[in-house]
């Protein structure tokens, strides 16, 4: 994808550090000079320019990009300044982070749908995960049910399980087994074999588990 992020801050180098690593075209756009030169190494392209100015904003690729995230999130009126430039220029998908009930309203009343609250959201992902001692990574599909990945409990090491053993008798669904960073085992590539197929548990393995909550807090805690 062509995108471009509007907002080097902490959260718009880190969304374009890691959507750069992940292969995709960024453009990284902000109006202090040293940031744009700190990240011009990590980002795929940067460009130093006030993103308020209309002239200036025409220098972006306004009809090339698939999207436009603006980033800013500190001072919401340079955020909503920015966005209704964008709308107004016929950019057709316009990602902003918002920061307050005020400012996702204003958003919404010049036409921006998709939103983001990065602090908001990393607090509901840590607040489930909290309680949960032994995730590594925890993602919501609904209020109860959640997939997660751990490190193998010592009670299942050098035990061996099929797949659909280890459903019958934990309640959760085995989409994937990881070991020295290679995939071992993937409920995708392997969804006809799980009567036939037996796992090992070894040390330091990675389970990617989902099911419902319920279930995950009573696996933790056999």
């Amino acid at each position: 994808m062509n995108i471009v992020t509007i907002g080097l801050g902490n959260f718009g180098a880190s969304l374009a550090k890691i959507l750069t690593s992940l292969g995709h075209d960024v453009l990284g756009v902000d109006n202090d000079l040293g940031k744009v030169e700190y990240f011009k190494d990590v980002v795929a392209n940067t460009i130093c320019l006030d993103a308020t100015d209309p002239h200036a904003l025409r220098l972006l690729p306004i009809k090339e990009a698939d999207v436009f995230v603006v980033c800013i999130g500190d001072d919401f009126g340079i955020s909503v300044q920015i966005a209704a430039l964008l709308k107004k220029f016929g950019v057709v998908r316009v990602i902003c982070r918002e920061s307050s009930s005020i400012h996702l309203t204003v958003l919404n009343a010049i036409g921006i749908k998709e939103t983001i609250n990065p602090e908001y959201e990393l607090a509901k992902i840590f607040a489930h995960k909290l309680p949960l001692v032994g995730i590594q990574n925890l993602f919501s599909i609904t209020e109860s049910f959640k997939i997660v990945d751990l490190y193998m409990p010592v009670s299942l090491i050098g035990k061996k399980y099929s797949p659909s053993l280890f459903r019958k008798e934990m309640h959760l669904k085995m989409i994937a087994l990881k070991r020295n960073h290679r995939i071992v085992y993937s409920s995708a590539q392997s969804a006809e074999d799980e009567d036939k197929q037996d796992i090992e548990f070894k040390e330091n393995d990675t389970l990617v588990l989902g099911g419902e909550l319920r279930d995950i807090k009573k696996f933790l805690h056999s």
